[in-house]
């Protein structure tokens, strides 16, 4: 279990680290800013919505409102089986293709 802090920790770091040095120009200057003042209210709208029944039968966030990341981890690892890729898009900044070494870097920064 880690702290929802924990998590919003490891989501900035992630960003900062590996997402934000690919891109340049508007679209890194965006995720930068967008990044920074969403971290504020990361942990704010984890606490809001870890009631709602759709997150509340996914079982990973304890009433002392920790996140079972070891959980998650083992239920989002199989979608990159055999060298798969998954590409999320991101409002305004685009496509962006990840792999399960992108999952294992968040993994072990939200960890710590």
């Amino acid at each position: 279990m880690v702290t929802m802090q924990q998590v919003k920790n490891g989501l900035v770091k992630y960003i900062d680290t590996d997402v934000l040095p690919h891109l340049t120009g508007i679209k890194k200057l965006g995720l930068g800013v967008y990044t920074a003042l969403a971290a504020n209210n990361v942990v704010g709208l984890m606490e809001k919505y870890r009631e709602h029944p759709a997150v509340a039968v996914l079982d990973v966030i304890d009433a002392e409102g920790n996140v079972d990341i070891d959980k998650l981890y083992q239920a989002v690892a199989p979608q990159f089986a055999n060298g798969e890729k998954q590409t999320i898009s991101i409002p305004l900044i685009g496509d962006m293709t990840v792999d399960r070494t992108d999952l294992e870097k968040l993994y072990r920064y939200i960890k710590g």
